[in-house]
């Protein structure tokens, strides 16, 4: 049988060799590739346009509502907003109830969205003080009862909700489908194609009437504010809107919103 020849190592190098299977045999293991950060849960997020919370932006909304979001909410959250383009209220509706917009942060407590499904977070953090824009020579100083709008044609979005003051069948209403729905109903105040314009919020007639220098007689009515909420999908999951209650309660805290709403107010009216 054919033997493997036998090496014969001088002490010295026999030691060197001993030395180095030793190190070997005793050396850590090499460090795993660094892992990236695990990527956050996408949540898909639908918005109307209402300056100066949201503005149509050139990929996206932006404004106050926009950045506090994304930088208060959802860190908290754990998840990503994924922002659809601006759309109309009655668009953004239908894309909650058919699962294609999961979340939007803004929206009108109705009993109809209560029957379509859409979740809503009881916790109310934005309240709207609605009002009637007309131009300043018109006859009206202040809103006392609906009756002072009668037979008046009103400028409005479709599928936005109304307060009962406002739903009075002596009010006409003019009604557009854009996105850019306070530029149209102002330009149709300005033409005299409507007799006013009405705003869930005074805050948004009053950016646009300073931001155009355009001059404007805000009449307040006589009710309480709207109160907005947070809403979610029904096929969205309970633990989505949990963990959503839970953050906007610590987002919102201390006034800490109002920051946002002035810095964008700076930022956009000359």
């Amino acid at each position: 049988m054919y033997r493997l020849p036998t090496i014969s190592l001088s002490p010295p190098l026999r030691a060197a060799v001993l030395a180095g299977l030793t190190l070997l045999a005793g050396a850590p293991a090499p460090a795993p590739a660094q892992t990236q950060a695990p990527t956050r849960e996408l949540v898909t997020a639908g918005v109307f346009t209402f300056a100066p919370y949201v503005f149509a932006g050139k990929d996206g909304p932006e404004g106050a509502l926009i950045d506090f979001f994304d930088r208060e909410i959802a860190p908290r959250m754990g998840v990503r907003f994924q922002w659809q383009r601006p759309l109309t209220v009655a668009r953004l509706e239908h894309n909650l109830v058919t699962g294609q917009v999961l979340f939007s942060p803004i929206l009108a407590h109705t009993a109809g969205r209560d029957r379509a499904g859409i979740q809503f977070d009881e916790a109310v953090y934005i309240k709207f003080e609605p009002c009637v824009a007309v131009l300043p020579g018109h006859r009206l100083n202040a809103l006392r009862s609906a009756a002072d709008l009668a037979n008046m044609t009103i400028g409005w979005v479709v599928g936005a909700a109304l307060p009962p003051f406002m739903r009075d069948a002596r009010i006409h209403y003019d009604e557009v489908g854009g996105v850019d729905w306070e530029k149209q109903n102002l330009g149709k105040l300005k033409l005299g194609r409507v007799d006013g314009v009405y705003f869930s919020n005074c805050a948004s007639a009053r950016y646009y009437a300073a931001r155009d220098e355009l001059h404007l007689k805000l009449l307040p009515l006589p009710v309480p504010g709207a109160e907005l909420h947070g809403v979610f999908s029904p096929l969205a999951p309970a633990g989505l809107v949990e963990r959503y209650r839970k953050a906007a309660r610590q987002a919102f805290a201390d006034g800490r919103f109002e920051s946002y709403l002035n810095k964008a107010l700076a930022d956009r009216v000359p």
